[in-house]
Parts: C-alpha cells; structure tokens; sequence
C-alpha cells in the first residue's frame, strides 16, 4: 500500500477527528471485490464515504498490474484524483502497487493511513481468507461471492501468481454463510469471483471440486441466479457444463480463459493444449443451445506466434462459434519467463492483430445478439437506484436498455428482446442500436 500525495492541507480539515474515504478501482471483477471488502470494513470502524470526491479526506485507489496499460491507466486516475480533489491525501494499493511500486513515487510514501484498512500486512497475500467474503457493490444490485483467490498454475505470461499468491479456497460453510447474507440483502445474482475459481477446493480436506460447491449453492439460492466467472478450460469437463447448462439457477454464460487458439503458441506458454473433446463440445453446444454465451481471453502477440498461429485463433473463434473475445496485445511482465523466449513480436504487430481480432469481436457479437431478438428472457436490473432502474443483465449476458422496466422497479423481472420493448442492447462494450432507433 502506497501514499502518493504528500501535499499539505487545511489545518481544519486534517485535524478533524472524522476522516472520510472515497474509493475507486481498476482491474478486474477480483479488485472490484477487494475494494468492496475494505469499503465494508472502514465501514465497521464509523469511516464513511462523502457523495463526492472532492469532500474526501483520503483518496483509495485499488490498481492492477495485468498490463503496462494498467500501470499508465492507474498514474492516470491519479493525476486526475490530484486535479478533482488536491487537498486530498491518496493511497494506492493492489497489484498494481505491489507489481511495480516505483511507478507510484515511492519517494513520497511516507505516513500510514490514520486507520487500519485491513485485519493483516498490506498488499502481503492472506495465508487463510478473512470476511467478508459476499459483497454488493455500492449503488449496485448484483452480490459478489468470493470464493476463492491465488493461482497454482505457471503460465509464462502472467504475473498474478506472483502477486496474489497460491490458490487458497474459502470452505464451504463460510460460502453458504455468505450466500445467505447476499440473499438477505435481496441480491438477484450473484457473481462467484476468484482469481481461478476452478481450483477451489484443492487446498481443502478432502479435496473437493468447484462442482461439489455448486451443488451445494444452488440447493440454498432460491430463486436467484448464480453466474461463473472467468474458468480454464484445462481445469473443467463438458460434464461439467452439461450440469450447469441443466441447472435452471446457473447463469447461461461461460467465460474462458483461452489465451489462444494455436496448440503451439499454448505451448509456449506454458498451458495445457485443449483436447479435441472440449472444442467438439463447445461447437455441438453453440448449435443446440444458441442463446448460450460463450466469451473468451485472448493474448496476441505472444513471443514465436506468427501468422498461421494467428489464424489459428481466428477460426477457432469463428468455428465454435464463441459470442464475445476479450482481446489483450501481450505485454511483458517482469518475473515472467515469456520476455526471455525468443520470436519477440514487434509492437505494431501486436497491436495490428489486437484491432483485427476486435473486428472479428465486433462480428461475433452482432451475430449473438440477432440470435436472441424474438426471445424472452430474465432480467435482472443493475442498479439499486432508481434512475438506473431500466438498465438489465439477462443470464446470457446481455445488457439491456429498456424504455421501462415491464415490472416497475423489480429487481428481477421478464422481458422480450423486441424492438419495440428495447432502446438498445449490449454485449460487452459492443453496443447495438435496434432498426426502429436508427
């Protein structure tokens, strides 16, 4: 954890006896949990939020290192923190942080913040995960059910590991625990979260698997929904999609972590190549269950893919087909072994393939979205206010802007994808504007 301003402020204002935090994150659906977890404990000490951040004490930001865009993205919020509100003192902490703190000027982390933000060291890995483990991020519906963080595995290219540490699971009794508070707090669904959820379990006695804790979260969830994040696909078996495509209460939407679609680029880097079962698995899926949404990481760019590597990529993203592509030009990360493998792909390569994937991105999720126009389906609103109240999520992942909401104000509710219900539908950042609102 690093404090990053050191400008002086109103005596009164520094010397008041109640100091108040506004928060901000960058990165992932984890990080966005993590601040969550700390806004809920400087809760529980009497620290309260201000409305605005210009009326902040202190300013939090919660950064990511996945990238060297996140770096820059995070020394940017900053500046722009510093302009908002310069008599603030701000704290960075996170990945970001820890990946690269001399990106932060170190020179000027010199006081503590005047509370404790955690119950351990910060920014130093929990041996065992401390509450809480379900949050609901402020001003929103969803509940995140953390469930797991840390990763076992190596890969060439990816930092986390090092930052976050091994897999460490939170045990059942405390995921049902959680699950309760979220669904008391009336969360219509809830996001399980983790660095690598499909390792929970490994670490516990008797080594249960992700699937055992999907059974017994669905047994309590009611009538909410349960959505998965981000699986490898190395570590999970079309049994296991099959049951959770046959489970009414888990969300229609996968999201994998494929990185590429080239055996010898997965290589590379360090990863299981995926069997031909799998990828036959996931193409029967896409014809007989089209409204399910299939999303996918890729990196490109990474040292010795060349071009047929790179085609490679491209139909299998087309073959399955998959609905939504995450795309990522390879970065390199310090303490990874990819920057020492030969065949460096220059940058202008890397960001030429990166633009030509988002196209075909773009396609696939025209293509998604006209599959399911004529459909009826759950929706869920994001937001707990009111104004926002006509924004929705429905299980296959489509964000919807209806001209109402069909129940009033419900938090979960039916609607057909018409045009003559919808002012416009997303997948993603991709925005689709229907016929009668060009």
């Amino acid at each position: 954890m690093q404090r990053i301003n050191r400008r002086k402020r109103p005596k009164h204002r520094a010397n008041a006896l109640k100091q108040t935090v506004a928060l901000r994150t960058l990165g992932c659906k984890q990080n966005q949990f993590d601040t969550e977890a700390l806004r809920q404990r400087l809760h529980e000490q009497g620290i309260a939020e201000p409305l605005r951040v210009e009326e902040a004490d202190w300013l939090i930001l919660n950064t990511c290192a996945v990238t060297h865009k996140a770096i820059a993205r995070a020394r940017r919020e900053i500046n722009r923190l510093r302009r908002i509100n310069p008599h603030a003192r701000i704290v960075a902490l996170g990945c970001g942080v820890q990946y690269s703190s001399d990106d932060f000027n170190a020179a000027d982390f010199q006081a503590s913040l005047p509370f404790d933000p955690f119950p351990r060291a910060a920014c130093e890995p929990e041996k065992e995960l401390a509450p809480p483990h379900g949050v609901i991020p402020k001003g929103r519906s969803r509940g995140f059910l953390r469930v797991q963080t840390g990763c076992d595995e190596s890969c060439a290219f990816c930092i986390v590991p090092h930052l976050r540490g091994p897999s460490r699971s939170v045990p059942v009794v405390d995921c049902l625990r959680a699950l309760r508070e979220l669904l008391e707090r009336d969360a219509p669904e809830i996001v399980l979260t983790g660095t690598n959820i499909a390792l929970w379990g490994r670490d516990l006695p008797g080594k249960p698997a992700l699937l055992d804790l999907l059974r017994e979260l669905v047994s309590q969830i009611g009538s909410a929904r349960l959505r998965l994040s981000s699986l490898e696909p190395p570590l999970i078996s079309p049994d296991f999609l099959e049951w959770c495509l046959n489970e009414p209460r888990i969300c229609r939407h996968f999201h994998f972590a494929f990185q590429s679609g080239s055996p010898e680029v997965l290589n590379r880097m360090g990863r299981s190549e995926l069997s031909r079962d799998f990828i036959a698995y996931l193409k029967s899926l896409a014809r007989y269950h089209p409204d399910v949404c299939l999303g996918a990481d890729f990196i490109v760019g990474f040292p010795g893919e060349n071009e047929q590597d790179f085609a490679d990529t491209q139909q299998f993203s087309r073959c399955v087909p998959l609905s939504y592509l995450h795309v990522f030009p390879y970065s390199e990360r310090s303490g990874t072994t990819a920057p020492s493998l030969a065949g460096r792909v220059g940058i202008r390569q890397r960001l030429e393939r990166a633009r030509m994937l988002q196209q075909l991105n773009a396609e696939l999720k025209r293509a998604f979205v006209a599959r399911n126009l004529g459909t009826v389906q759950e929706v869920v609103s994001l937001s707990s206010g009111a104004k926002k109240q006509n924004e929705g999520l429905t299980s296959n992942y489509l964000r919807l802007y209806l001209k109402r909401n069909p129940a009033g104000f419900e938090k979960r509710f039916f609607a057909p994808l018409a045009n003559e219900s919808l002012n416009e539908i997303h997948l993603q950042r991709y925005r689709v504007v229907l016929d009668n609102h060009h």
